[in-house]
């Protein structure tokens, strides 16, 4: 499953994170179901973040030949969606230039909203696996105060 944004994903998770005091049974059942889900959702992201990763390493590489002055014949210029460089970068200020490049920016960007998902997920998961202690904890508690 793949979530739109980080407040989708928290939405989702108030939603899912409730613990019916009165079905704790039910709600114990549910945790493998909820631990599934957002296992589901993490490794989707965890996979979109290597792919962007790689999409990154290769658009650095076009743009710093690009940047170079190497990719400078019109098919190939073409090809990536380019204009001609209109002046000469020195080797030097390349890696500025390449930091300040729009569209590795963008992959940049994308990498660290997936990267958030992904932390996230772990962080639910965690509050997954020590849901059952906390509704066992509740039972327990409800046998004490009524006498058991």
């Amino acid at each position: 499953m793949r979530v739109r944004d980080i407040q989708h994903l928290i939405d989702m998770w108030v939603k899912d994170s409730e613990i019916n005091e009165f079905e704790l049974d039910t709600s114990s059942i549910e945790s493998a179901k909820l631990h599934a889900k957002y296992l589901g959702i993490m490794s989707t992201h965890n996979l979109i973040v290597k792919k962007t990763v790689v999409d990154y390493q290769e658009l650095k590489h076009i743009r710093w030949q690009y940047y170079r002055g190497d990719l400078n014949n019109p098919q190939d210029l073409k090809e990536y969606g380019l204009l001609p460089m209109d002046r000469t970068v020195l080797k030097g200020d390349i890696h500025s230039w390449l930091e300040q490049d729009k569209e590795l920016n963008k992959l940049l960007l994308k990498k660290s909203h997936h990267e958030e998902i992904v932390d996230s997920c772990k962080e639910i998961i965690k509050q997954i696996n020590n849901r059952n202690w906390a509704i066992r904890n509740a039972i327990e508690w409800k046998k004490f105060t009524s006498g058991m």
